[in-house]
């Protein structure tokens, strides 16, 4: 979910090839709609798929770990295409049997919205056997009206960025209140709530993010956010990025796509860490959308997303965590959750119910935020 306001055009594609009848039964351990697993590359072979991810970094890596390599195996066509906040009202759009798209991410946001319009079609978990190796987190974290609905694939962060130069270890969440770095701060201002999520985290009151969802006790989170000396205030990665890398801030408030950039392409530059609080975070879920005409394919498609293989190649290039319990992690990820605890322990999400309680009262959230900017600028 690195550009979390950027959508991209998306129509559905003619379909390509007719698809073949069937193939014969290979023994494979379990049936995938017409085909089994293992002569899916015969059944499937020629036809189309469109798969939704987050835009920006996110959508190349998905491409580049996901799309491609699966469609080298079963000799299909899918494609990803990138979104963020028109995905569910296009939906809505196009025809019920002819949607723009096959599959779709989602965050807690998304697939509260999909959920509330119909757009989503229920899992059939005989057919994603993959799910077996999923964190249980995933679906505890889930409230029971989306649990039948979706894989997780994985999910993003926020991650707190210091400059490696000044020797101070990026453990807590304090270092953004830091005198050290007073004026040499930055976090989001557009997407005011993971921002909001900071303090959050670090007010243990109340379990996981419950102090944001009402602006009676959202308050004391904004007054906290107004003690903050901030440099500049960013809208989006380029900003954030460019107000880093030109030196106006020494630290910010990043996301885990972002802060993998800044790893990669400054490696000697920056530090990022999970502080020991814990943080905010999101989860990343595929679903199949209703009415599509590939819903078989979809259906292999989101079982190999749950590959091993598939979740070891994404974690390599990213700084989300994965669905999986067994993936292999890069040496970029620092204190990666190894059990199910780690993930309770180390990640709070702003949960659907949560969403639905802050957009009731959204503009009063919007303004707040607005009086923070204007507190803590210049």
């Amino acid at each position: 979910m690195t550009q979390k306001r950027t959508n991209s055009g998306m129509s559905r594609r003619t379909v390509l090839k007719a698809v073949a009848a069937g193939a014969a039964f290979l023994g494979a351990p379990a049936i995938i709609g017409r085909a089994p697993v293992t002569s899916a590359k015969a059944a499937f072979e020629g036809e189309s798929l469109i798969a939704v991810s987050w835009s920006g970094n996110y959508e190349q890596v998905f491409r580049e770990t996901v799309i491609d390599p699966f469609n080298a195996h079963y000799n299909t066509k899918a494609e990803t295409v990138g979104g963020w906040d028109q995905i569910v009202s296009q939906i809505k759009a196009a025809p019920a049997d002819n949607p723009p798209f096959d599959v779709s991410v989602g965050e807690e946001y998304i697939s509260s919205a999909g959920l509330a319009e119909g757009l989503y079609e229920k899992t059939d978990a005989t057919k994603i056997p993959n799910l077996k190796a999923v964190y249980p987190w995933f679906y505890e974290t889930r409230p029971d009206r989306a649990k039948d609905y979706g894989i997780p694939f994985g999910g993003g962060t926020c991650m707190l960025l210091a400059r490696k130069a000044l020797g101070i270890d990026p453990t807590s969440w304090a270092l953004l209140w830091d005198q050290r770095l007073a004026g040499k701060v930055t976090a989001d201002s557009a997407a005011w709530w993971w921002t909001l999520s900071v303090p959050a985290v670090m007010d243990k009151t109340s379990p996981g993010l419950d102090e944001m969802y009402a602006m009676t006790t959202a308050e004391s989170l904004f007054a906290k956010l107004d003690q903050l000396k901030i440099a500049k205030w960013f809208k989006d990665g380029a900003e954030q990025a460019n107000i880093l890398n030109q030196g106006d801030a020494d630290a910010a408030m990043s996301y885990s796509s972002d802060a993998y950039t800044f790893l990669t392409q400054s490696p000697d530059e920056y530090v990022v860490k999970v502080p020991l609080e814990g943080t905010s975070a999101w989860t990343d879920w595929y679903f199949k959308v209703r009415g599509t005409r590939h819903a078989e394919l979809a259906d292999l498609f989101m079982n190999y997303m749950l590959e091993k293989e598939t979740q070891d190649r994404f974690l390599a290039k990213s700084l989300i965590f994965m669905a999986r319990k067994d993936v292999t992690v890069p040496p970029q990820w620092n204190n990666y959750p190894t059990a199910n605890e780690d993930f309770h322990r180390m990640f709070q999400l702003i949960t659907m119910d949560g969403w639905d309680k802050i957009n009731a009262d959204y503009q009063a959230y919007d303004d707040r935020m607005k009086q923070t900017i204007s507190r803590t600028t210049g």
